[in-house]
């Protein structure tokens, strides 16, 4: 179909009307529809031009000193197109926030974006994570499958979903059904070791457990972690099989909690690991340099697509089996995304790379 036809095209037209063509013959010639050929008729048989008219359509609603109002918006926080609208009519101008929200997308070609949560980072913590970084900028991904990542995390009942995502698309606000939040819900502390290729298993930190060193040295490294060392199976679940091909190569890594920094915890380790990350080695505030929180939030998103659980044994078992059920090339694809983590977070110097 033509949008707009040009005044030769307009002028043709009408040229073969007058020569006894019908109107459908000459809408089909030129791929227009009947009535527009009938309107340039018509346009012709008073004597007016086939031009366009000058001047028509709705004018722009928008003026010069609302568009610098809006343009000086861009790029600053808490600007909501609501905002912007409310800020223009207190300066005399009526424009609606849908208005304001056209005017951005489509004239000045802009999105909304939501400013990510990240820690702060002190300089000292920045040049911390750039020393540790410079240190393996040159570690391959086989490098990096020798590297048992460790981790304790908390889920909750009730868990209130990313609200950047949750969307439910229905014609009416008023039947999208709310989502419960419970003020105070019941959580579950977990401590979990993630290789390439297996996962220790998911240990539950019993409710009102604080993690002394004597805890985590005697129920989790000795226990879950050493059970998962000793395997000897090449193949079948996450939980079940070898860490890694050649468990005398595997470097422990864990974050900067008292438990696992203190004296005994340093001690017991060096003297069961051949290679493992002393205190001081993995920088501080430094989630976003560790593949097991995206983990941590791949088992939160499989808890989702389960009935929600009312309390904390079903809640357990739900962990259970979404931990059980990832797979080896999970776990592989997170490891392989190490040297672009350190590549970034040396580009950043030391900076906070993101999720």
């Amino acid at each position: 179909m033509v949008k707009e036809a040009s005044l030769a095209v307009r002028n043709q037209a009408i040229g073969m009307l007058k020569a006894g063509q019908t109107q459908k013959s000459v809408a089909i010639h030129f791929g227009t529809n009947v009535r527009t050929v009938c309107r340039w008729w018509l346009r012709a048989y008073c004597g007016n031009s086939l031009e366009n008219r000058q001047g028509r359509g709705r004018k722009p609603a928008i003026g010069k000193v609302p568009k610098i109002v809006i343009a000086k918006t861009l790029g600053k926080k808490m600007k909501s197109t609501r905002k912007i609208s409310q800020l223009l009519k207190s300066k005399g101008f009526q424009l609606s926030h849908v208005t304001v929200h056209t005017y951005l997308r489509k004239n000045l070609g802009v999105k909304p974006y939501k400013p990510q949560l990240q820690p702060k980072l002190t300089e000292k913590q920045k040049f911390a994570r750039l020393t540790f970084c410079l240190a393996r900028k040159n570690w391959s991904i086989n490098d990096w499958r020798n590297v048992l990542f460790s981790d304790e995390s908390p889920f909750e009942l009730y868990h209130s979903p990313n609200r950047q995502n949750d969307r439910v698309w229905l014609a009416d606000r008023e039947k999208v059904v709310p989502t419960e939040k419970v003020k105070f819900p019941g959580k579950l502390q977990v401590w979990d070791m993630m290789s390439y290729n297996g996962l220790s298993n998911l240990h539950i930190i019993p409710s009102g457990q604080i993690v002394t060193t004597i805890y985590y040295l005697e129920e989790v490294l000795k226990k879950t972690m050493m059970s998962a060392m000793h395997r000897d199976r090449d193949t079948g679940a996450v939980t079940e099989r070898k860490l890694l091909s050649d468990m005398s190569a595997a470097i422990f890594q864990q974050d900067g909690a008292p438990a696992h920094t203190s004296k005994k915890t340093q001690e017991w380790l060096g003297g069961n690991f051949q290679n493992f990350w002393p205190k001081g080695i993995w920088p501080a505030n430094s989630p976003d340099l560790s593949p097991i929180e995206n983990l941590w939030s791949i088992i939160q998103t499989a808890i989702n697509s389960f009935q929600p659980a009312t309390n904390l044994k079903t809640l357990e078992k739900q962990l259970i089996s979404a931990w059980r059920h990832i797979s080896p090339e999970v776990l592989d694809k997170l490891i392989a995304s190490m040297p672009d983590r350190i590549s970034k977070c040396i580009q950043l110097k030391g900076g906070y790379i993101g999720k």
